[in-house]
């Protein structure tokens, strides 16, 4: 399994549009080999704090992604002046776990 959290930051008064873009993203990463699912977390203390949590089989399936036309298209759906007021905080990869247990 690997799993990528990016831990975003946004003005609180423009959480609810990035959250509404979130919620009608294109769907095309579904299609791509090896996704397993992705979640949007929203902090209930900040909601200006979000993270955003893909799970992939493998980090080659997330890579393959990444680099995909897909992918561009997905980001380039974003309106320009919410892509700019979006400031990624961190980064985090998790590869080196295995699910044992649901």
């Amino acid at each position: 399994m690997y799993v990528s959290l990016s831990t975003l930051r946004i003005p609180c008064d423009q959480a609810p549009e990035l959250v509404a873009a979130f919620r009608r993203r294109a769907g095309q990463v579904e299609r791509h080999d090896g996704f397993v699912d992705l979640q949007v977390w929203q902090s209930d203390r900040d909601p200006g704090h979000l993270v955003m949590v893909s799970r992939w089989r493998d980090r080659e399936c997330f890579k393959a992604y990444m680099k995909s036309e897909d992918h561009r298209v997905s980001h380039g759906r974003i309106d320009a002046d919410l892509r700019q007021a979006i400031k990624l905080e961190s980064l985090e990869h998790m590869h080196t776990y295995e699910v044992v247990a649901e």
